[in-house]
């Protein structure tokens, strides 16, 4: 998946942002789940097997959060730049 398709992704969320949305988003050996909470206007990353949640105000450092987890199969959330 691309950068691009990942962030086209993440604004049809902010479109539909008083709808719930969950993607499933599947790691090498973890599952993670990215939803957008309005009241607090952040993305949500869960590990779904650890409960770990990061939480990202903005689309870029939550795209790049994606597409380490999509391309390198993470088995964490690396929110390290």
């Amino acid at each position: 998946m691309t950068m691009e398709k990942i962030q086209e992704m993440l604004k049809t969320l902010l479109y539909y942002d008083n709808c719930e949305i969950v993607h499933k988003i599947r790691g090498e050996h973890h599952t993670f789940s990215l939803s957008y909470a309005k009241e607090s206007h952040t993305f949500q990353l869960e590990n779904i097997e650890t409960k770990q949640i990061e939480n990202y105000k903005d689309l870029e450092t939550v795209s790049l959060a994606l597409l380490q987890i999509i391309e390198s199969g993470a088995t964490k959330i690396n929110t390290d730049s």
